[in-house]
């Protein structure tokens, strides 16, 4: 946590340990990245284990948050295998995709369920193709991004690329291109 000075006083900040952006010291959810500053990592039933050897910081008391690099390097170890890491701030998992696609949404038939209001019961689509995954929109009120652009009818990520779908970082993972 730092004092930052501004024309009209000084007031605390703090970054956040997911994407490293500079908050507010009373916020107590990253906008950003929807991190929750509050949830208590004891009780965490997803949380992956620190990395060996990882030092405490200042800012990091132990244990209440993951290395960043968690994520990269599950991403990394499934190289080659066509599927998708999905990051939200409790879980970090990677899902196979197969041929006929995976679809995400908030309703149970889904592939992959996302338990937020801001999910549609039916969000998106993704089907691997040789350039990347074919992410296809299904008509949600709150859109998928891709590099800071609405993912409107269907848009190619290349695999190791990433969209983010209502504070969820959906990571591509397939062969690299040619």
């Amino acid at each position: 946590m730092g004092l930052t000075r501004s024309a009209r006083g000084s007031y605390e900040t703090k970054s956040c340990p997911r994407c490293g952006a500079e908050l507010y010291a009373d916020m107590s959810v990253c906008y950003g990245c929807l991190y929750d500053f509050t949830r208590d990592a004891g009780h965490a039933s997803g949380a992956l284990p620190s990395p060996a050897g990882t030092a405490s910081s200042p800012d990091d008391p132990g244990g209440d948050t993951e290395d960043l690099s968690v994520a990269a390097s599950l991403a990394q170890r499934r190289g080659a295998e066509v599927g998708v890491v999905v990051r939200t701030a409790s879980v970090d998992l990677w899902i196979p995709v197969s041929g006929c696609g995976t679809s995400v949404g908030r309703d149970p038939s889904n592939d992959v369920v996302l338990h937020s209001l801001a999910v549609s019961r039916r969000h998106l689509h993704m089907v691997p193709t040789s350039d990347g995954m074919e992410v296809e929109d299904l008509g949600s009120k709150n859109p998928a991004t891709y590099r800071g652009r609405d993912v409107s009818g269907r848009v190619i990520v290349p695999y190791g690329d990433e969209i983010d779908l209502c504070g969820c970082r959906l990571v591509m993972t397939g062969p690299e291109a040619s």
